[in-house]
């Protein structure tokens, strides 16, 4: 099971901490992980209660930082006061009381801030560790504790903090030594949610089934008002003659079912289009880059699993130009027509369709589906502290609304060693695009 919050962000504002403790109040008691621990109560007037702070302390600040990323924006955090199934509290202790107490056990080096949070009338304690970076000391234990001797290394593992092993040291020497900066990212959605996919199909079947009824009762009035100037003599003379219509019934009704389907399949590529356009049911991502370097040929990757398709090539090259015009209505039945002896030669004409001479440049990303979807953005640079949003993604969204899905990413940039990774969460909201106005500027002919 997974802690039920967006770990995508740091969570530092009291209404996050909240929405932590009643995350871990939710939660499975095997869903601590190397970024959270929980302790049911502490008593943390007495040493026992002090030693379990201080390890946990130690425990986080001695994470590789690549590993701690990817939650959180890599801050550590431990929570006394609640478990999963229950909110227990705790009693308080001055902050500063608390501070001076476990700084002599856990030196200067660490940076960390314990925050009060009460939390249906009682107060836990969320100690925040801030994240880990390249080039950190190893952190050790200065002091003497009940079970510990001076000196001991703590190592955050997978639902525990235990003393560090060999290959724990290896690594965190690894990390003191680190000469060339790693990549550090922060990747969300913003906003967090992507519209459902809207009945397209669906909505057109009922406009089709509405529409047919009226067309095929359809009959020209004759008694409507014409227009007073007559340049040509409409009703017949030396520059032309009106006809009376000559379509029988059954060819009438031929007339119109060949225009509804048409109209069906034009109308559900002009809702595509519509669709693709419908900036809520896309995806947007945003990297910001907290450091004080810059970096360049950054490449992201984004998957996002779940019942979500993207926009196959060969319908975005259809999707790409104007909107889609829909077929005209036929006349209805006893319309009568104008038959000039001067015809012009159009055929050409209603077959050209104008081109752009210098399309736009293509999307700045590529999207396959792969299962549900993995978007790899093109290469990009990143300036120090910059946030960068990325071009937005449209997505064929087929889950029910709130469903909320993970998405996970991951990072490489040039000159920067390894790969971070991380993820985000997305939930589905209802579909808004209207509906009402795919038809907005069909002819009806009547």
């Amino acid at each position: 099971m997974v802690l039920p919050i967006d770990t995508s962000v740091p969570l530092l504002r009291p209404s996050q901490l909240t929405d932590l403790i009643r995350a871990v109040s939710l939660a499975d008691p095997d869903d601590e992980h190397l970024w959270i621990e929980w302790k049911s109560t502490l008593d943390l007037s007495t040493s026992a209660g002090l030693e379990q702070v201080v390890k946990a302390i130690i425990g986080l600040a001695n994470r590789e930082p690549a590993a701690a990323a990817r939650r959180a924006g890599g801050y550590g955090y431990l929570l006394v006061g609640v478990e999963p199934g229950s909110i227990n509290g705790v009693t308080t202790l001055d902050p500063e009381k608390l501070v001076g107490k476990v700084r002599s056990y856990v030196g200067t080096a660490i940076s960390w801030t314990p925050e009060y949070i009460a939390v249906d009338g009682k107060h836990v304690l969320v100690v925040i560790v801030d994240p880990p970076q390249p080039g950190d000391p190893i952190h050790i234990l200065r002091k003497q504790t009940e079970k510990f001797k001076p000196a001991t290394i703590f190592v955050r593992h997978t639902g525990r903090t235990d003393p560090a092993n060999p290959d724990d040291f290896d690594k965190l020497q690894a990390r003191l030594l680190q000469r060339t900066p790693s990549l550090q990212l922060a990747v969300a959605a913003i906003p967090s949610t992507v519209e459902e996919a809207a009945d397209i199909s669906g909505a057109v079947s009922r406009w089709v089934d509405e529409r047919r009824p009226a067309l095929l009762a359809a009959r020209y009035r004759s008694g409507r008002r014409e227009s007073s100037i007559d340049l040509v003599g409409v009703r017949g003379g030396l520059l032309g003659q009106q006809v009376p219509d000559g379509r029988t019934e059954e060819q009438y009704a031929e007339e119109v079912e060949q225009f509804l389907h048409d109209a069906e399949e034009a109308l559900v590529l002009r809702g595509a289009w519509d669709l693709f356009r419908h900036e809520p049911a896309s995806l947007n991502v945003t990297v910001t880059n907290p450091t004080d370097v810059g970096f360049v040929g950054v490449r992201l990757e984004v998957h996002v699993p779940g019942r979500v398709k993207c926009y196959p090539e060969e319908l975005v090259e259809n999707l790409e130009g104007d909107r889609p015009d829909a077929p005209r209505a036929p006349k209805p039945l006893g319309t009568p027509t104008f038959r000039s002896p001067m015809q012009l030669n159009v055929g050409n004409i209603g077959s050209y369709i104008p081109t752009s001479l210098y399309p736009g440049p293509g999307p700045s990303y590529i999207a396959r589906d792969t299962g549900s979807v993995t978007i790899e953005y093109d290469d990009f640079e990143l300036r120090a502290e910059e946030t960068k949003t990325m071009e937005l993604v449209p997505l064929l969204m087929h889950e029910e609304p709130d469903t909320r899905l993970t998405a996970t990413w991951s990072a490489t940039a040039a000159g920067m060693r390894g790969r971070i990774a991380g993820e985000f969460t997305i939930t589905v909201s209802p579909s808004t695009l209207d509906l009402q106005k795919f038809d907005e500027d069909q002819e009806t002919g009547d």
